[in-house]
């Protein structure tokens, strides 16, 4: 039921394209211009192009008004404004970290010298340099995940800090700040799971991987989450920065099967299935310690993952 809107503007985009193809054909017909020389029928058949196309349009406006009007607001029940008081919640961040030794002591550091944090678990996902060490001097409860992924590594890391009443995702590259987790506390007293968004340009700090593209694809494919959950709004699609309450991660925890870099979004999908409250906070980004090994400037790569993300977001 939740893909009826999905599936509309799917439809209404091979509608435009129909659309713009009767355009150009009855352009060229008037013109006296020809894609085919000798081909005639160029006018009936934009004509017949601009049928189907009206037909397109209005089955795509009948099914986004059907989902997002009738649905989603005459037979969606409201909840009540949750409040709980998380003052006295223990806190468990699980943070991932694949060959990090450059940027995994200070990030260790940052978080367990947060006040309210109980402890810090990193993922060693198969680390070859001296990661798992640093982080152990630094105060970190260090377990390993030998399934290599990013995805991998973040259900580890929520398996690992499921202990808490709060759960918090972080890696281990240094680019977010334990400062902000006072901004996500705040809101998880109200929902069940609090998303952090790299995409406020007042919040980002010089040369990091959200730049001229990342930031509005981000966006993007993001929308595709709110259309399919309408009520929810996104901006982020692939920030692992993350609180959860503990019964709502045991929710979700068995659905959560995917091991690659589009697990973010596979997470949150997750969470909306399972009818979990789920916002977004703007959260600082600053430049990564290290080389990136997840999709850093690689545009090809970052091409692919976003691929799996909307493939994630409209068929799981």
């Amino acid at each position: 039921m939740h893909r009826i809107a999905l599936w509309s503007f799917a439809v209404f985009l091979v509608a435009v394209v129909i659309y713009g193809s009767a355009v150009a054909l009855w352009v060229s017909e008037h013109l006296g211009l020809s894609w085919v020389p000798g081909a005639t029928g160029s006018d009936a058949l934009s004509h017949t192009l601009f049928l189907v196309a009206g037909v397109l349009f209005v089955l795509s406006f009948a099914g986004g008004f059907l989902d997002l009007v009738v649905i989603h607001n005459l037979m969606c029940a409201r909840t009540g404004i949750r409040h709980d008081d998380l003052s006295g919640a223990s806190i468990s961040v699980g943070m991932t970290a694949y060959n990090d030794e450059d940027a995994v002591g200070p990030a260790v550091a940052d978080f367990v010298g947060y006040p309210g944090v109980d402890e810090v678990v990193v993922i060693d996902n198969n680390c070859t340099d001296s990661t798992a060490e640093v982080a152990r001097a630094h105060g970190a409860r260090v377990v390993e995940e030998v399934q290599q992924g990013y995805g991998h590594a973040c259900m580890k890391a929520l398996a690992e800090a499921s202990h808490a009443d709060v759960i918090v995702l972080v890696e281990g590259d240094q680019t977010f700040a334990a400062a902000d987790l006072k901004k996500l506390l705040a809101y998880l007293e109200n929902v069940d799971m609090v998303l952090g968004t790299r995409t406020t340009r007042e919040l980002l700090e010089k040369d990091t991987q959200i730049d001229w593209l990342m930031n509005p694809a981000n966006q993007v494919v993001a929308k595709l989450i709110q259309l399919r959950f309408w009520g929810s709004r996104f901006s982020d699609v692939g920030c692992t920065y993350r609180v959860i309450r503990k019964d709502a991660y045991r929710k979700i925890k068995d659905s959560l099967r995917v091991g690659g870099m589009h697990f973010s979004p596979h997470m949150t999908v997750e969470a909306l299935k399972a009818g979990l409250k789920v916002i977004e906070v703007p959260v600082t980004f600053r430049k990564r310690a290290g080389t990136s090994k997840g999709v850093g400037s690689r545009k090809l790569r970052a091409a692919w993952v976003a691929l799996n993300m909307i493939w994630t977001i409209v068929f799981r």
